[in-house]
C-alpha cells in the first residue's frame, strides 16, 4: 500500500457565531425576537433600552477596526435553515425574585392553568394520602382535550391500588369544574355533564346513552324510528346536547391563546398604502453610551477588560445589524405584498389575487424557501383585518374571465354550503356544477372536496338534518 501526499482545493463555507446570529434573527417570531433582545441586553453591558445621545460618533472613536459584516448578497441565507444549525437555538432563562422588576402582583394575578386548578380541586375533596394519589395521577393524564388516555388497569399497576378505588376516584373527578374532565371518551364527557345537570330522564341523555353512533353519524331517522317522539321534541334534544362541551379542557381552560401582536402594519394613506414595523410593545435598544466612554478611556482599563469590551461592542453591533436587516426584509416583503394585492386591502377577501413566492423572491432578492422560513409566524395588520403573512399566498385557479386565487375559491365554496338547503345539501360535485355555472370557475369534485376538509366542512351526508323529513 502507497503512501502519498496530495493537496485539494475546495470551497466551503465558514460559520460564525455572528453570522448566525444574523440569519436566526431574519427568521424569529415578533416574540421570541422580544426574548432575545431583553436577554441581550441583560449581558451585554452595550446594549441598553434606554435612547442615549451621540452614541454614534461614539461608535466611531471607538472602534480600531470596523467590523466585516457580510454583504447582502452574499449571505447564503438557504443553507443556515438546514436542521444542523437550527437545532441549536437561544435559551432563555426565567426571571427569578432577585430580577429588579419582580412582582408579586403580576406573578399572582396571572390565570392558573387548568393543570393547577385540577390539583387544587384533588386537594380540597379528597383527604386519603392515596386518593390524592390517584387523582394527581389522573390529572398528569389527561390530553390536550382533557380525557382520560391511560386505562384504569394501567393506572392500578403503576400506583398498586385495584380499578374500583380509581374508579370511585374518577366518578368524583369528572364532576370537577370544568365538568367531564378526565372523561374516557366523548360520550361519557357529554353524558357527565348532562348528569351534572341532573338531565338523566331527558331525551338528549337517552340518545347519549343508546343512540350515540347513530348520532355521531347523523343517522336522525333511525332515533326517530326507536324513539318515537316528534321532530320538535328531537330537534330540542339535538340543540341541548349542541351546547355541552366535548372539549373540557378547551374554552376558558384550554391553552392560553397567544395575543397576535403584528409585525407589520398597513395603513391607508389617501389613494394609496403604507407600511412600517410595528414599533407596540417591542423593546428599545440602543447601544450604551456609558460603556462607550470607559472603552475610549483606554489607560484606565486592562489589556483583557478591553478585549472583553471589544468583543461586547462587535456583538451588539451584530445584534443591531440582524434587527435592522430583519426589519428592512418585511418592509420589502410588504411593500411587493401591497403592489400585488391593494383590491384586497381596498375591498377584502374576495378581491385576493393568486400570488406565489416566487412573485416576492425576485422583488426582494432572496431565494423562496428564505422568504417562507422568514414570513413564518409573522402577522401583518391590514385595513381588512389582522392576518399571518402566508395568507397572503395562494394558488392561481382558472375562470373564463382569467384567474381568481383558491383562497377566494374556498369563501365561494362555503359561501354555498352556508346557504344550502339543510334537509338536502349538495354534494361536492354538485357545488363543482355551481361553480362552474355561477361563478365561471372550473375545479374538479376532489378538489371541492379538499377544500371543504381544509375548512373543517362535514361531508354531505353528515351535514343533512332530517327534521323536516320526520311525519
Amino acid at each position: 500500500m502507497n503512501q502519498e501526499l496530495s493537496q485539494k482545493q475546495r470551497q466551503e463555507l465558514r460559520l460564525t457565531p455572528q453570522l448566525l446570529e444574523l440569519v436566526k434573527i431574519l427568521q424569529l417570531p415578533r416574540m421570541e425576537l422580544q426574548q432575545l433582545i431583553t436577554h441581550e441586553i441583560e449581558i451585554n453591558p452595550f446594549l441598553s433600552d434606554e435612547l442615549l445621545d451621540e452614541q454614534d460618533e461614539a461608535v466611531e472613536k471607538v472602534q480600531d477596526k470596523e467590523p466585516e459584516l457580510p454583504k447582502e448578497q452574499e449571505i447564503d441565507y438557504d443553507y443556515f435553515f438546514h436542521k444542523e444549525w437550527r437545532a441549536s437555538g437561544y435559551d432563555f432563562s426565567k426571571r427569578s425574585e432577585e430580577d429588579d422588576d419582580y412582582s408579586l402582583v403580576e406573578i399572582y394575578s396571572q390565570p392558573k392553568t387548568l393543570r393547577e386548578h385540577l390539583l387544587t380541586q384533588v386537594h380540597i375533596v379528597f383527604n386519603d394520602i392515596k386518593d390524592v394519589e390517584i387523582g394527581e395521577f389522573i390529572t398528569d393524564s389527561l390530553s390536550d382535550e382533557g380525557l382520560l388516555e391511560v386505562s384504569l388497569k394501567d393506572i392500578g399497576e403503576k400506583l398498586k391500588c385495584s380499578e374500583d378505588d380509581i374508579e370511585r376516584i374518577l366518578t368524583k373527578y369528572r364532576y370537577f369544574e370544568p365538568v367531564g374532565i378526565g372523561s374516557r371518551d366523548m360520550r361519557e364527557c357529554l353524558m357527565t355533564q348532562l348528569e351534572f345537570q341532573n338531565k338523566m330522564n331527558t331525551t338528549e341523555y337517552i340518545i347519549l346513552r343508546d343512540f350515540f353512533e347513530d348520532f355521531m353519524t347523523n343517522k336522525i331517522y333511525k332515533i326517530v324510528a326507536k324513539v318515537h317522539i316528534g321532530e320538535t321534541k328531537l330537534e330540542r334534544a339535538m340543540d341541548e346536547i349542541k351546547k355541552l362541551n366535548p372539549k373540557p379542557a378547551n374554552g376558558e381552560w384550554g391553552k392560553s391563546g397567544d395575543y397576535i401582536i403584528p409585525d407589520i402594519i398597513i395603513e391607508r394613506k389617501d389613494d394609496d398604502f403604507i407600511c412600517s414595523i410595528n414599533m407596540t410593545q417591542f423593546p428599545e435598544v440602543h447601544l450604551n453610551k456609558k460603556y462607550m466612554e470607559i472603552l475610549k478611556d483606554k489607560e484606565h482599563i486592562k489589556k483583557d477588560e478591553e478585549k472583553f469590551l471589544k468583543q461586547r461592542l462587535n456583538s451588539a453591533i451584530f445584534m443591531l445589524e440582524g434587527i435592522h436587516k430583519r426589519n428592512r426584509t418585511l418592509l420589502r416583503i410588504t411593500e411587493r405584498i401591497i403592489m400585488m394585492q391593494k383590491d384586497f386591502l381596498n375591498f377584502g377577501a374576495s378581491s385576493l389575487r393568486p400570488m406565489i413566492l416566487a412573485d416576492i423572491a425576485d422583488y426582494v432578492g432572496m431565494h423562496e424557501s428564505t422568504i417562507s422560513r422568514a414570513l413564518e409566524k409573522k402577522y401583518v395588520d391590514t385595513p381588512q383585518g389582522v392576518f399571518p403573512f402566508k395568507f397572503f399566498f395562494s394558488s392561481s385557479i382558472k375562470t373564463e374571465s382569467g384567474e381568481t386565487s383558491s383562497t377566494n375559491v374556498k369563501e365561494i365554496v362555503k359561501q354555498i354550503i352556508d346557504n344550502e338547503n339543510p334537509s338536502n345539501p349538495l354534494t361536492d360535485a354538485e357545488i363543482s356544477d355551481i361553480l362552474k355555472k355561477r361563478y365561471s370557475i372550473m375545479i374538479a369534485r376532489r378538489t371541492v372536496a379538499k377544500y371543504r376538509e381544509q375548512a373543517n366542512i362535514l361531508s354531505t351526508v353528515k351535514r343533512k338534518q332530517y327534521f323536516k323529513e320526520v311525519k
